[in-house]
């Protein structure tokens, strides 16, 4: 047991309780010194249950005596004493080893007139797995009041043990492993565990924070089963922390090595498992996956949204496919009015504010759909991302079958400024093309519209582009001619010309989106989020080979 610290007190002595020569008590006399208010500290506490109080009155009901654990510096009672005489009081404490022939210790202090009296009972007076009760009375002697009802504790400063296993199959990147975190205490008894991948854990978490936190667990005789989903390939850890009831900890971690996922790489896919993801914003304002669990760690944090908005509500954002040419999407921001576009990298699973975004540079020359150089003042480009009110990952204008079938095609986006519609190409080193192109003409004709990206939807290797109105809720689609050295672009002249695929009303769908294929048919899907975060999916109808044609929607679901 690690002895705590004695605490010096002036004026406090030690003596055995029937050696006391304190005046005889007078506990109904109204005259004699009331004690009132006792407490220990640190508070004895049950922290599986995430109680405690300051003075168990009753050991041998329900759980008994809160706990004390490793982390206290000598333990304090305190009461308040007070008397009518208003003169100095001298209170004294009895602390009672409740063991079979345990001592009674009185610790009293010497005269005084504050009403806060505290005692400083030192580590060598406690033993491990003990129970003790502590009492307290004041004389101003003459008169000594009664004492207070017994409050109980018990000590407990052993830390409990942590340890992390899993099979010994290999681990892949975007597949789920199972690892079983185990965790034993013969003192209080264990209470729960915390696991993360990072090795840094933050301080102050409780047993009930596994109501909103999913990496609070408790363990069933000892040992909880996990899922882990490796973020990217390498050296990889679980990180454990284990919590007794009496609040001590215990720390481990296990290392294993996350090989490349053997999963088919997809456009619109972030978590690395070969299919295309939903992002929709919770009722907090954090960015989800559709059917994600509230409890888990969003993929994006409500509080990084671009804007210092606190909500991605309110945000416009894009994924398909990778400007860094990875396997999985990262994730394009806009801040309505705001001057830049924001570039949030994925490491592989899907998050993608844990750390800082980039800033994506704006196209500073600009071209027609023919290719021929244009003034880009005169066609409604101005020098940053202010007058952007929309935005979509496109996928690559020259066909989305990827070149090496490792990594996806690096995106394009597409983006509405002043009523027209614009294409930044990737190019290598600076991200986006410092080159647009302007598609649409030089008209306002896509002022008020959404732009979705549905991948390959028109029976062909070139992506599509669906767009809903936010008038009256048609969605149409406008697909690329020609050839991937000499795409056409003329379908994009007028979006009121394009084909009318179905109608969602902006007021019931205030959201909508398509990333692919979500119902595992080959053909793209839309979809709509209500301000919870619900999705609703139209599936497509069409056929899929030898690439996707959707000529409409099924009902939602």
């Amino acid at each position: 047991m690690r002895r705590a610290r004695a605490l010096p007190l002036a004026g406090l002595a030690l003596a055995m309780a029937l050696g006391s020569t304190a005046p005889a008590a007078a506990a109904g006399d109204p005259a004699a010194p009331k004690v009132t208010a006792p407490r220990t500290l640190p508070t004895p506490e049950f922290a599986g249950e995430s109680t405690s109080s300051a003075c168990y009155t009753d050991p041998y009901s329900g759980s008994g005596a809160g706990w004390i654990g490793a982390s206290f510096d000598g333990v304090r009672l305190r009461v308040k004493a007070t008397g009518p005489s208003r003169t100095q009081l001298q209170t004294t404490f009895q602390l009672w080893d409740t063991s079979y022939g345990g001592k009674r210790t009185n610790l009293t202090n010497g005269w005084s007139a504050s009403s806060e009296q505290t005692a400083y009972v030192s580590g060598d007076l406690l033993k491990e797995g003990g129970q003790y009760g502590w009492r307290a009375r004041a004389t101003d002697g003459k008169l000594t009041g009664a004492y207070t009802p017994w409050c109980y504790f018990r000590v407990d400063t052993t830390h409990p043990t942590a340890e992390v296993t899993t099979d010994a199959k290999p681990k892949r990147v975007g597949q789920e492993a199972t690892f079983t975190l185990h965790g034993t205490d013969t003192g209080s008894g264990i209470a729960c565990a915390r696991w993360q991948t990072d090795p840094t854990f933050s301080v102050g978490w409780s047993c009930s924070d596994e109501a909103t936190d999913l990496h609070v667990v408790r363990l069933t005789d000892g040992k909880a089963d996990i899922k882990v989903k490796p973020e990217s390939w390498g050296s990889q850890a679980v990180y454990l922390q284990t919590m007794d009831d009496a609040g001590n900890l215990a720390d481990t971690y296990l290392s294993y090595y996350a090989q490349s996922s053997t999963a088919p790489i997809a456009l619109g896919d972030i978590d690395a498992d070969g299919k295309p993801d939903v992002l929709a914003p919770d009722a907090a304002g954090h960015l989800r996956t559709r059917g994600a669990d509230p409890r888990d760690t969003p993929n994006a944090h409500a509080a990084a949204a671009p804007g210092d908005l606190g909500s991605w509500a309110r945000v416009q954002y894009t994924h398909r496919g990778s400007l860094y040419q990875d396997r999985v999407d990262d994730l394009v921001a806009h801040a309505p009015g705001g001057a830049n576009l924001y570039l949030f990298h994925n490491a592989g699973a899907g998050h993608f504010t844990e750390q800082g975004p980039g800033v994506l540079g704006k196209p500073s020359t600009c071209k027609d759909a023919a290719g021929k150089a244009i003034d880009c003042v005169k066609n409604g480009l101005g020098g940053d991302w202010s007058k952007v009110t929309g935005i979509a990952a496109y996928g690559s204008p020259r066909g989305d079958t990827p070149a090496d079938g490792q990594s996806l095609t690096r995106t394009s986006l597409l983006f509405v400024e002043n009523g027209r519609l614009w294409l930044a190409e990737a190019a290598f080193g600076t991200l986006l093309s410092r080159e647009a192109t302007l598609i649409s003409g030089n008209t306002t004709r896509w002022a008020g519209y959404d732009l979705l990206t549905p991948g390959r939807a028109q029976g062909t290797d070139f992506p599509t582009l669906w767009a809903r109105s936010q008038k009256d809720g048609t969605v149409r689609a406008f697909t690329i001619k020609g050839t991937p050295a000499a795409p056409d672009f003329s379908a994009f002249a007028n979006p009121s010309a394009a084909p009318v695929l179905t109608t969602l009303a902006p007021a019931a769908h205030p959201r909508v989106g398509s990333d692919g294929d979500l119902t595992g048919d080959g053909i793209p899907d839309l979809w709509s989020a209500d301000a919870s975060g619900k999705v609703t999916v139209f599936p497509g109808k069409g056929k899929a080979k030898p690439y996707p044609t959707v000529t409409g929607f099924g009902a939602g679901r």
